[in-house]
């Protein structure tokens, strides 16, 4: 298991990205205006994401995303130690992400790629 990425959610994620871009000079890596925009962080990312990609709403904080290499069985993992398994989105090529709530009320998800 690893992060696979971080994120914040901005109502509006272009201008939040150009901030970081101009304040940091992070690389953007991938944009899809308006929804999503990814920096490279020598192999991790910090991302923003629009209230649509986001399961939080804008200035609640960071959502850590681990990549797995299987969403189900680290859910029913995450289960037995107590964690709140939420809904799960299908982005179809890009892979599924699961959202989980942990004991103390802090969203994480776990994230897999299609198999």
């Amino acid at each position: 298991m690893r992060i696979r990425h971080v994120y914040l959610t901005d109502r509006d994620p272009q201008g939040l990205a150009e901030f970081y871009e101009r304040a940091l000079g992070l690389p953007v890596r991938f944009a899809d205006p308006g929804r999503w925009v990814e920096f490279n962080l020598d192999g991790a990312r910090l991302c923003v994401a629009g209230p649509d990609e986001s399961t939080v709403q804008p200035g609640a904080g960071v959502v850590a995303v681990f990549e797995v290499d299987d969403v189900d069985a680290w859910s029913e993992r995450v289960a037995a130690a107590g964690g709140t398994v939420g809904g799960t989105r299908d982005m179809g090529g890009h892979g599924r992400v699961r959202t989980i709530t942990d004991p103390a009320g802090n969203v994480f998800q776990l994230f897999d790629r299609p198999k």
